[in-house]
Order: structure tokens, then sequence, then C-alpha cells
């Protein structure tokens, strides 16, 4: 057998191997079709480096209930700004649930207690003189919204702040008394209050007050946040039967202050569990990281997983992979669809977009390979197979 065929034969036989590779690139590809052409490689490499099984999954994808295939969205300045007027727009939602920030007078309700104070008249405002504490001097409000009270009878007191109470005990007092002088306050706060559950330390009732009530004053009356497992930037509200999420340091840092509470708010805190971002790829470690009081970027997720392997890593295709939940017609939840933000690192001054770009709870980050480093891995995978069919023909044809 002359040479030339032997080569001819190996030339077939490694041909064979490359195509056998290309229906299996090793590892995650993206198909990115913003991503840069290269003309390092030859023609023939172009299904190695852009990966066909990832571009035959993406077809899959697309005859799948008919759903779009996801979306590779750049991140630009553009993108931040949007981001930032979304944050914006949902912070002003969370407003208009509250009912803005301005506090209101206290409104009895019953089983508040009330201490009504007649000057000069003792025998109606304390009968049983100082043996008596400032509770028991009270009037408890009745089911039914009223007190009784010497000489103004049965009075209506719920929904009546202590101001209109007064005027109202003093036009029923005149009758009995010249020029009756009357005080009012409540000495216990029983009707109105807020519940505050999930991870503080002393989870439960907290009374609402004739103080205004903010949400950080709930949660410091409930033992404030567990500091191991309590998610110290989102809360969720639930108000009337709406529930809305409410980022806390936001509220803090922007110009609307703390919310206030009202009368059968429930103030959830959630578990800090959640609150993870996935790093996978050319990283030097791929790990889990937890957002530090529910807030990482880009930047320092890079950095929580000691940088990016820029010897292996393609710093054009940095992708932030999100879930998106969707909605049927009949407003019964959908398929999980996937955005896909993609970074180009290829120019430094990029990783102002990095530390300017928000990760979200449960967002994978992912560092894809150069196209160099895909095709090592698929000849290492051949190699072997090569190897076997080149000694094989040795012994068969070469004895």
């Amino acid at each position: 057998m002359t040479e030339s065929r032997i080569f001819m034969r190996l030339g077939l036989v490694v041909l064979l191997g490359i195509l056998a590779g290309c229906s299996s690139v090793p590892g995650i590809v993206v198909d990115n079709p913003n991503a840069p052409q290269r003309s390092w490689a030859p023609d023939f490499l172009d299904p190695l480096l852009t990966g066909p099984s990832a571009q035959a999954e993406q077809a899959a994808l697309e005859e799948v209930d008919g759903q779009a295939s996801p979306r590779i969205i750049p991140v630009t300045p553009e993108l931040l700004r949007e981001q930032a007027l979304g944050r914006q727009a949902l912070d002003q939602a969370v407003s208009g649930l509250m009912g803005g920030n301005q506090p209101a007078a206290y409104r009895i309700g019953p089983q508040d207690v009330l201490n009504v104070l007649v000057w000069d008249h003792p025998e109606l405002s304390n009968p049983m003189g100082n043996f008596q504490d400032i509770q028991s001097m009270g009037r408890l409000v009745r089911e039914d919204g009223t007190i009784f009270f010497p000489y103004a009878g049965v009075v209506q007191v719920a929904g009546k702040t202590v101001e209109e109470i007064r005027l109202d005990l003093e036009r029923k007092l005149m009758p009995f008394i010249q020029s009756p002088q009357v005080d009012v306050r409540v000495v216990g706060f029983r009707s109105k209050k807020v519940y505050v559950t999930g991870e503080v330390d002393k989870p439960g009732i907290v009374p609402v007050t004739d103080v205004p009530m903010t949400i950080m004053d709930a949660i410091n009356m409930a033992g404030g946040f567990d500091k191991e497992r309590a998610d110290q930037r989102t809360a969720y509200l639930t108000r009337n039967g709406e529930r809305r999420a409410l980022d806390i340091l936001a509220l803090y840092s922007g110009s609307q202050g703390n919310l206030l509470l009202q009368d059968g708010d429930v103030l959830y805190v959630p578990n800090n569990t959640q609150n993870k971002v996935f790093i996978l790829g050319e990283v030097e470690k791929q790990q889990a990281v937890l957002m530090d009081q529910g807030r990482l970027t880009l930047a320092d997720a890079l950095a929580g997983a000691e940088g990016m392997n820029l010897s292996t890593a393609d710093t054009r295709g940095i992708y932030v992979i999100r879930a998106v939940p969707s909605l049927t017609a009949d407003g019964s939840p959908g398929p999980v669809q996937a955005n896909i933000y993609q970074l180009d690192l290829h120019d430094a001054a990029a990783l102002v977009l990095a530390d300017g770009f928000q990760l979200q709870p449960r967002d994978l980050v992912y560092v894809s390979s150069s196209g160099l480093v895909r095709w090592n891995r698929v000849i290492q995978q051949i190699l072997p197979t090569i190897t076997t069919l080149f000694q094989t023909d040795r012994l068969f044809f070469n004895r």
C-alpha cells in the first residue's frame, strides 16, 4: 500500500472523528446571533465553534408549544437606565398601594380603653379615688362601639378621634355641668393591629397606636430581623387582599422615606436562602453566591467566584440567564421562559457596566469558553478514537 493511500485513509479517519465530535461539543454553548465573527478559524470549523447541538436545541425550543426562543439582550447603559426606571415604577406602585405616607389621626375602635377626665369633678373622672390605676379607671369600648359615661349616657365613640369624642361629651354634659372641661385620651390600644411574620425574632401581633407606625417600627417591635436567616432587603406587604413586594433599602435611600402601616396589614419577612446567584462556566470557582441584603452586581458575582479564568474564558460572552414567568390567556401560570443578558468584557471599560448591572435572586451567571478552548476539548474527546483507529489500521494493513 502506497504512502499516499495510507495518508488518505488516515485523513478520512480524522475527518470522521471530527464529524463525530461535532455532534457533542463539550460544555454549555449559547447560540448568540450578536457574537462577533471569528476570522482566525477556517470555515469548516464553524460548526464546532458555534455549537450545532445548541443550534438544534434552539430550533427545537422554537417549536415547543409555539414559544419564542430566549432573547439575547446586550448589557448597555440604556439597559441599566431602563432597569432603574423599572425599579422606580415599582416603588411608585407600592406607594400607591400604601395610600401615601401621610399619618392619619387615630380613630377609636372596639376593645380600646379610654380615660375621660372632667376637671373639678373627680367623682366623674375617678369615682374610686386614687386607689385605681389608669387602666382600671378607663372605659372599655364595647363591641357595638359605645361607652357609658355618667350624665352623658351611652356615647358612640367608634370611628371617632379623641377630639371628636371630647367635644361630644362636653355637649352632652352641658345640661348638668356649667362649662364642662373634658379631656379624653386612649390608655389601651386594642382595636387595631398589624401582623409581622416570617424571619423576625418575635413574630406576632403589633398593636397600632396613635403614634404612626412605619415598616421598620413594626419589625423592631417584633424583635428585629433574624440576623442569620432574614432577607433584610425584601419584605411582602398584604393590604386589602393585595400583596406587594417592598424594597426596604430603597425606602430609606429614596425620597419616599419609610412607609406607614395600617390596621390589618400583614408584613412578611422572607428567608434569605432563596437570595442566591449561581456562577458557572469559565471562572476560577463555580459556586452559589448569597446576595448581601438582597443586592449583588454582576461585578460582585464574578469577584465572588475569584474572577474569570482568562486562559479559557471568552470575555465577549458573559451571560446572565434569568427566568421570566408568564401567564396564559386565562391568567394561570404559563411556561417559564428566559431572558439572556450578554456583557462584552473584551473592553475593560465595560467593567463599569458589570458594576451597574443588578442581579436578581436565582439568576445564573455563565462565563462562556473561547472557541479555541472548545475545539481543544473536542480534540481531547475524539483523540482516543483516532488513536484506536490508527492502531487498527496498522494492525490489519501493515503487518
